[in-house]
């Protein structure tokens, strides 16, 4: 097994990885159907909202009043562990769960929010493909059902049973496959979903797997969102 570290540009990298992240407004949409109660067969999966208007230039600022105050911007942050160069993922294999999937590329919709994967019975998760691609710096996303139009099984059905250390492997289409742990596993009101420590920049490769849970019957509506955090370990031929 073989590490590949690319540093080249990483600040730049850094940033922009999270600017078509961070721009988007991250109220996560609603899953199930209000129709329809899980045992039947409602879909969940977390979609990041519409996306704001993205600008070609950054903002300026103009000079400081203070005499003998000089504007600065931070140093950028050393990287941290492997970086992959930019390759799409191809599928998704998580042993600890028994998951294996194909992945699909997911844009945005006539609304400027982030597609979701098919709610039919064995419909593949679905890498956002404004994210990072899995292994490149920053945090790559990857959305899944947490069941189907037809069963309560969807693909990330189990996804919350991941624990800190376990680990899973995007293949990838250049012949790579991104090994990466797990960090940890986490729960959030989808109104009280924190935007910035899911979406925003990181110093390292690292993922974002998100189903919907949570589940209310009187509504038939999904009320959270399941987050799994983790980080490239290392890279081998597939």
């Amino acid at each position: 097994m073989t590490n590949t570290t690319s540093r080249r540009g990483s600040h730049m990298a850094s940033v922009a990885a999270a600017v078509l992240l961070v721009s988007l407004t991250f109220g996560v949409a609603g899953c199930g159907s209000e129709s329809a109660p899980i045992s039947t067969g409602s879909t969940a999966a977390a979609q990041p909202a519409a996306a704001a208007p993205e600008s070609s230039s950054a903002p300026t600022q103009g000079p400081s009043s203070a005499i003998g105050v000089a504007t600065s911007q931070p140093a950028p942050q050393p990287v941290e562990g492997p970086i992959l160069a930019k390759s799409a993922p191809i599928s998704l294999a998580i042993p600890d769960i028994g998951l294996t999937t194909d992945l699909m590329s997911l844009g945005r919709d006539a609304q400027g929010e982030a597609e979701v994967p098919p709610g039919e019975a064995g419909s593949p998760a679905g890498w956002y493909k404004y994210s990072p691609t899995p292994g490149e710096l920053g945090p790559s996303v990857i959305l899944g059902h947490v069941n189907t139009t037809t069963t309560p099984d969807g693909v990330f059905f189990r996804l919350h049973e991941l624990r800190p250390g376990e680990q899973f492997s995007v293949a990838r289409a250049d012949g790579t496959v991104a090994v990466f742990a797990v960090d940890r596993s986490e729960v959030f009101k989808k109104d009280q979903f924190p935007t910035l420590a899911v979406y925003g920049n990181t110093q390292r490769a690292e993922i974002r797997l998100i189903t919907c849970g949570g589940y209310e019957p009187s509504t038939g509506e999904f009320t959270e969102n399941t987050v799994v955090y983790g980080h490239l370990l290392s890279s081998h031929a597939g």
